[in-house]
């Protein structure tokens, strides 16, 4: 069965409390919500794809699980709604600071000669 060892791990990282937060959001799409009971009931029921009597294999396939799902819900979830959740500016948005304007001429070697040799004659 799944060890809660993982659960008080996602619960440090902050991981636990951003899914929750998300799945509490209505902008995240009904499918990305899916994700995460259909993983719990994976987890919980007593059909898994390695059983759990096997001793490390068994609980290898309920961390798989936990990670792939949360990897899904995350990667489903809309950006800038996960940036808000993680208070972080959205990559798109224009960057404030200052702008700074000028103009430039390029100069060759050329030039420069012919302009020292007109100014000495």
């Amino acid at each position: 069965m799944f060890r809660p060892s993982i659960i008080m791990m996602l619960m440090r990282s902050g991981v636990f409390r951003l899914i929750m937060k998300l799945m509490r959001d209505r902008r995240v799409p009904v499918r990305a919500k899916l994700i995460i009971p259909a993983a719990i009931v994976y987890i919980l029921l007593p059909f898994d794809i390695v059983p759990d009597f096997v001793p490390v294999s068994g609980q290898i396939d309920d961390i798989l699980v936990t990670l792939v799902a949360g990897a899904m819900f995350l990667s489903i979830t809309p950006k800038d709604v996960l940036m808000e959740h993680l208070g972080r500016p959205a990559s798109n948005k224009r960057r404030s600071g200052k702008i700074i304007d000028g103009e430039y001429r390029v100069l060759d070697d050329e030039d420069t000669d012919t302009e020292k040799g007109s100014k000495s004659a």
